[in-house]
């Protein structure tokens, strides 16, 4: 099967391994010229490649929540307080930073209507909203001022009990993710666009 990479003047489509390897350019005016011949539909292929570039968009915002941040644009997440540390290991807590939005399934990348999307499902909404802006809210609050709650803690072995909790933004979405989305979707989406002509094209040319 051939692979076919963006090039600065078009798509390298490449067939064999090694010494055997031969890849020829196929200049992106070269594939316009085809397109417009044979007739194709080329505004849905376009369609369809914001579609790829949207899912690979996607893996990179998966990417971010998994390293923690310190890629694509977002600045690494301030790590876990001390206390919060030593309440996971008492609790053997082994979840990413983030819960349930690190999860594979928590994320979108697609299109709804006339919009291009890259995200997390809507029903996660407040649950971004409070990792985001380090909001723990009520009952977050009630741990370090509640005098049950504090028995509790020491009753865990943890000596050194905040007297507040630590609120710790950790911003992702829309931005700074959103910079690097507008920074590379239209190249992706361009070079999935020229990467499917040369695919048809290469499977006319055998028809």
């Amino acid at each position: 099967m051939p692979s076919y990479t963006v090039a600065t003047r078009g798509i390298d489509i490449s067939r064999g391994r090694g010494a055997a390897k031969v890849t020829i350019l196929v200049s992106f005016k070269e594939l316009e010229v085809w397109a417009k011949k044979n007739a194709l539909d080329t505004s849905l292929l376009m369609q369809s490649s914001f579609l790829r570039a949207c899912k690979g968009l996607k893996e990179k915002l998966k990417q971010v929540m998994r390293s923690g941040g310190g890629v694509c644009g977002v600045p690494k997440f301030k790590d876990f307080e001390a206390f919060t540390k030593e309440l996971r290991a008492a609790s053997g807590k082994k979840t990413r930073m983030g819960g349930v939005l690190a999860e594979k399934e928590s994320f979108y990348g697609g299109r709804s209507g006339a919009w291009y999307y890259v995200g997390w499902k809507d029903y996660l909404a407040q649950a971004a909203k409070k990792f985001q802006d380090g909001l723990g809210g009520e009952i977050s609050e009630r741990y370090f001022t509640d005098a049950n709650y504090r028995a509790m803690w020491h009753r865990k072995g943890l000596k050194n009990v905040p007297r507040s909790y630590v609120h710790n933004p950790r911003r992702v979405l829309p931005e700074p993710f959103g910079s690097y989305v507008r920074a590379h979707l239209d190249e992706w989406a361009k070079g999935a666009f020229y990467k499917e002509l040369a695919r048809q094209m290469q499977k006319g040319s055998k028809a």
